[in-house]
């Protein structure tokens, strides 16, 4: 053996090494002791409620009706509101359909209500295969009725509130108060393709100036909250930021966390309360008939006319998603981009091609 080989053998420690401790097992939910049990219902009740505190209004009171039409239908069929089976649902859908004649899009925002209702306030989880057969006899319906020449049920989509439109209706405004608001709503909403519950949720603390016009961050939306860099524009008169600053000036809109947009008393005075999204949508209505445009212009008018005008003007899709808050790429994006002009070169991929 050579010498560097050699171990000094009072530096060996034979003994054996110590066996590690079996990790502590947590107990399986079955084996929860009473005190445990109360302490987590008592988190999902609080829970609970702040997730009710944080959904937009419009969406409390969507699932309200919702169970309302539910409840109405399960008390004709003498069954409990919590009997949410394939079947139950199927029925559900074919009476909203045949009988109460709904349209497709109501009928599925309500399966969608009556489960998330059922979830958060009676602890029944629908099976997903009973809402999904649900949705395909739905879906069936549809199919029968477009190949059956039934007219589209529901209001169907928005008319878009094109430039022109929007030139239009903003110079009947008016320059007292109720018109400042009304031009300042209009042109603010069209910039960032506004959907009249995002309108009416804005804050003063969520429109900021810049050097280059404002950025107003929409906290309140359907989906993610963005924040839209919005200019100023070429033309006074429509000019976004000017028109909500001179809003913002007469109406004295100076405390951060109250609404952007505010009711106004037949006398002019400007109150602190805000705009209910309903009440949103029927100004920009208003604005139109007044006009006297024939199409009834809504609250998604002006998200839609957003899309329509930047489309036909060749911007890219990814910085018109960024306005209206669509992910990219996203199909729901094309809908609010509409055919406005069916001879234009810019709506008529025939024109201009080579033929």
């Amino acid at each position: 053996m050579r010498e560097d080989e050699i171990v000094d053998a009072e530096l060996v420690d034979d003994r054996p090494l110590p066996v590690p401790a079996a990790p502590h097992r947590p107990p399986p939910p079955a084996e929860f002791d009473d005190d445990l049990r109360a302490r987590l219902t008592a988190l999902d009740t609080a829970s609970d409620e702040h997730a009710a505190e944080q959904r937009p209004e419009n969406t409390t009171r969507s699932y309200a009706s919702d169970w309302k039409t539910w409840t109405a239908f399960c008390t004709g069929l003498a069954i409990p509101p919590t009997a949410a089976t394939r079947g139950t649902l199927r029925a559900f859908v074919k009476w909203l359909w045949e009988e109460e004649k709904r349209a497709y899009s109501t009928v599925d925002r309500k399966l969608a209500g009556v489960t998330v209702t059922l979830r958060q306030q009676y602890s029944v989880i629908v099976n997903p295969e009973a809402t999904q057969a649900a949705r395909e006899l739905l879906k069936d319906y549809k199919k029968k009725a477009e190949a059956s020449g039934e007219p589209t049920r529901g209001r169907g989509k928005a008319p878009a509130m094109r430039l022109d439109d929007l030139r239009r209706i903003i110079s009947l405004c008016g320059t007292d108060i109720f018109g400042l608001r009304d031009h300042a709503m209009l042109l603010l909403g069209f910039s960032i393709a506004a959907r009249r519950s995002e309108l009416a949720g804005l804050r003063l603390r969520n429109i900021r100036d810049d050097d280059n016009g404002l950025l107003v961050h929409v906290a309140v939306s359907k989906t993610a909250p963005r924040t839209v860099a919005v200019p100023y524009g070429r033309n006074t008169d429509t000019c976004p930021v000017r028109a909500w600053k001179a809003w913002q000036d007469a109406a004295q809109i100076l405390e951060p966390d109250l609404h952007a947009f505010r009711r106004i008393h037949h006398t002019g005075s400007v109150q602190p309360q805000g705009l209910s999204p309903q009440r949103a949508g029927d100004l920009i209505t208003a604005a139109g008939l007044r006009a006297g445009f024939e199409d009834l212009f809504t609250g998604h008018s002006v998200r839609s006319g957003l899309a329509t005008e930047a489309r036909r003007a060749g911007k890219d899709r990814k910085a018109i998603a960024a306005i209206t808050g669509h992910a990219d790429g996203s199909k729901v994006l094309d809908g609010y981009m509409q055919i406005v002009d069916q001879w234009d070169e810019k709506d008529n991929a025939l024109i201009g091609i080579g033929l």
